[in-house]
């Protein structure tokens, strides 16, 4: 699966988009993960029962991190492209057309692409938080069933609470 381009057209580049926001310098202040959710992720995305965690869809948690992604000015843009692409590899690995060993290097990729956002400059293209909130996942996530069944309903959480208060400023 390739990325569509900062620009929006043609292909090749990780999840960017076009500058948007300015989250280096003169914005709100950038947050870690951790400082909101302590023990993030420590325990691992499952309990001893190998259920997902509740704490990663619970509106405590994820909707303390939804509003700091809103305060630091992520978009919906962003945060689209992003998901889209783990969307993307869900596909691929429910339709049965490749493996998730295949498909962890797509995956990974989401670590890369969060690097190069923060690191554009003057104005990086994500917040602080999120550009954490990928690493941190990325890192947590290495089988299959951890990406289908922590990371995803994990990361579709955060785009639920999300939903209707980010902007798509230019």
């Amino acid at each position: 699966m390739q990325f569509h381009s900062p620009s929006g057209g043609g292909r090749g580049g990780p999840p960017g988009g076009a500058r948007q926001g300015n989250y280096g310098g003169g914005g709100p202040p950038s947050l870690k993960v951790e400082s909101l959710w302590p023990g993030y992720l420590k325990s691992g995305y499952f309990d001893q029962e190998g259920n997902l965690r509740a704490e990663f869809v619970l509106r405590e948690n994820v909707g303390k991190l939804a509003r700091q992604v809103e305060i630091e000015r992520l978009t919906t843009g962003q945060l689209r492209r992003f998901f889209g692409h783990a969307r993307g590899i869900e596909q691929r690995l429910k339709l049965g057309q490749q493996t998730w060993e295949s498909l962890r290097p797509e995956f990974l990729k989401l670590d890369v692409a969060a690097e190069d956002a923060r690191g554009k400059k003057p104005s990086p293209k994500i917040p602080e938080i999120f550009y954490d909130f990928i690493k941190r996942n990325v890192a947590a996530v290495k089988t299959e069933r951890e990406f289908l069944r922590g990371f995803l309903p994990h990361f579709e959480a955060l785009v639920g609470f999300c939903s209707g208060k980010l902007s798509d400023r230019s």
